[in-house]
């Protein structure tokens, strides 16, 4: 017993020995081809694969020799290959490749058509083929596989990502549009995010928006035919809001709404994304549509509520406004304070209605009274003081400069530690920096740098460099003809100037804030302060919907001002321009990736990811 067990130690053993002999001469083989020794590895190689012919060491041994161009001994190898594994299609194909190196394409055009024809009724044996021609670049044989597969098979969806990528490599749009519909055409929902990434696919380098204008053709001419097919609905719905065209979006979520029998679902859906794509005509037209509908409709309660924030944001954001316009708000704000009352749950309505009053229909007597009445309906002292800092907004509005102040101040003793006692802190500093307490202003700015807001913290260091940067350059330069022109006594002048003009724009006073801003450039032109007079001029344009004229500001920033504090807003600005108002999505793309790659430290930097990735289409 005990000699049998010595005699199986020995075995084993020498079968170590063996083993860890031919590791180490794999290891070496290796080790030549990664150095480009060829005929090293080659030598091993061929040894090896002797003994031990897997697919592994075929592998390396297969491109030595490709790389040594020793063709004859390639097919020789190849050859011996094909009849240890007559099944495995790979090998038959690296033969025919390798007569196409050598320059035998008629020996190598015949392997390939014996491939084809050859190929068995199973979906392995058709997968192997298409990744085996794959492999060797010969995109025409793989897509001509899968194709011969189909019939086979008679799945005429079979393998459609790995042909749909075979089109986009060969550049033949029209078959990915034709691959496209017959997806399609199948109206089955599981293949609705393999649609949606094909067009995705198509449409990332359609600058002048060519593949677009097709695949919403051949969708739309399909509909037609068949327009019974949700799943067609379904993709032109999507591309619709991929373009941001949203009003076609709005026709198509009615459509869908009344054919799945889920009235308000998709056409709320679409209200959503209009009113973040600033799109708040169709947002509005599309939640109406809703309510118009009745209580038994899908986001009925919804519709209602979400109406009045739209409609909200669509005045804010418009310059100027219509008085007729802001008074139908205010008595929809009012209407809805009066059914709901006045309380925790409606304190977002509170806030804008009594903004609403003060800064767009000049009734800032009745807003204070608002908000005094919010104040005495709460025992919340986070929500009191919001109302507060709300409070001293409509207080600075009017002019009552020390009532505002001391209410910003307050808060800020009662939160110190707070988002709010942070933004009433910032306000009050805004305040010192609107009646020229420059300094006053920057001792509380400098402060708040430490915030733990992110965004205070950003905008108040702005702030006091604005400040800093432009009482040093009066110091610096004592002989500026402002100077001269206006005498010492009257100091930072231009500085001033900008200060009114944030102070205008505070209270929505557009075009007189336009004139203050050409003031600053014409009283410092080559001052520190010229890039940011363009950069709130800019911001005005677009509230006034003169889109072309922002731009061209927004791009001198980031042009002759690209390492100044602004540059990464007016990158993202412009890239938000190109994309919800001017609808160019490559240009939208182009200039988020500049806010990655160039301002990588930039607050903007999470944002201009996601709405880089979502117009990429990875969400």
């Amino acid at each position: 017993m005990k000699k049998a067990i010595v005699i199986l130690l020995l075995l084993f053993s020498c079968a170590g020995v063996a083993i860890a002999q031919q590791s180490q001469e794999e290891q070496l083989a290796m080790q030549y081809y990664k150095d480009k020794e060829y005929d090293k590895a080659v030598e091993l190689f061929e040894k090896i694969h002797a003994k031990k012919p897997d697919s592994y060491i075929y592998y390396y041994y297969y491109h030595a020799l490709l790389e040594l161009e020793r063709y004859n001994d390639a097919e020789k190898m190849l050859k011996k290959q094909v009849k240890a594994y007559p099944n495995v299609q790979r090998y038959k194909v690296d033969l025919g490749y390798v007569y196409e190196r050598s320059g035998d394409n008629a020996k190598a055009e015949k392997i390939y058509q014996e491939c084809l024809k050859n190929m068995q009724a199973k979906e392995t044996a058709v997968s192997e083929l298409n990744n085996a021609f794959m492999s060797r670049g010969k995109y025409e044989y793989a897509a001509e596989a899968i194709q011969k597969g189909r019939k086979l098979l008679n799945d005429e969806q079979y393998l459609s990502k790995n042909l749909i990528s075979i089109y986009k490599i060969l550049h033949m749009n029209d078959k990915i549009i034709d691959e496209i519909i017959a997806l399609v055409k199948t109206d089955n929902e599981k293949y609705e995010k393999d649609v949606q990434t094909a067009i995705q696919d198509l449409l990332v380098d359609d600058d002048d928006d060519q593949q677009y204008m097709a695949i919403r053709t051949a969708l739309q001419k399909f509909s037609q035919k068949y327009p019974n097919n949700i799943l067609c609905i379904k993709e032109l719905y999507w591309i619709s809001q991929l373009h941001k065209d949203f009003e076609e979006a709005f026709v198509l979520a009615k459509a869908l709404d009344k054919r799945l029998k889920v009235e308000g679902v998709y056409t709320y859906e679409l209200a959503t994304v209009a009113a973040e794509n600033h799109d708040y005509a169709t947002a509005i037209e599309a939640l109406n549509y809703i309510i118009k509908r009745g209580e038994e409709t899908h986001n009925y309660v919804q519709a209602k509520m979400k109406i009045l924030d739209v409609k909200y944001m669509q005045l804010i954001e418009t310059s100027p406004v219509k008085m007729v316009d802001a008074v139908n708000l205010e008595q929809d704000f009012k209407k809805a304070l009066e059914e709901n009352g006045i309380h925790s749950g409606t304190m977002d309505w509170i806030r804008k209605y009594a903004h609403l009053l003060a800064f767009y229909v000049n009734k800032p007597q009745e807003a204070i009274e608002v908000l005094n009445q919010a104040m005495a309906a709460t025992r919340d002292a986070k929500e009191k003081n919001q109302y507060k800092i709300d409070l001293a907004d409509v207080q600075l509005y009017i002019g009552e400069i020390w009532d505002a102040s001391l209410n910003y101040s307050q808060v800020d003793k009662d939160m110190p530690n707070d988002v709010l006692g942070n933004e009433a802190k910032f306000k009050n500093a805004k305040l010192s920096f609107y009646i020229g307490e420059f300094s006053w202003a920057k001792s509380q700015l400098d402060v708040l740098a430490a915030a733990t807001t992110k965004l205070i913290a950003n905008d108040a260091i702005y702030s006091s460099m604005l400040i800093a940067d432009n009482l040093e350059e009066e110091e610096r330069d004592e002989t500026d003809t402002t100077m001269a022109l206006f005498g010492n006594s009257e100091g930072n002048l231009a500085l001033k100037m900008y200060a009114k003009a944030e102070f205008l724009i505070f209270q929505n006073k557009d075009d007189e804030a336009l004139k203050a801003l050409d003031s600053v450039m014409i009283l410092s032109p080559f001052g520190t302060l010229v890039d940011d007079a363009l950069y709130q001029k800019a911001l005005i344009l677009i509230k006034q919907k003169n889109f072309f004229e922002a731009e061209k500001l927004l791009k001198r920033i980031v042009e002759d001002y690209g390492d100044q504090l602004l540059a990464d807003d007016a990158v993202f600005q412009l890239a938000e321009l190109y994309e919800y108002y001017l609808k160019d999505v490559p240009k939208a793309m182009e200039y988020y990736q500049k806010i990655l790659k160039d301002y990588s430290d930039s607050l903007y930097v999470v944002q201009a990811r996601n709405r880089y990735r979502t117009l990429r289409g990875d969400f």
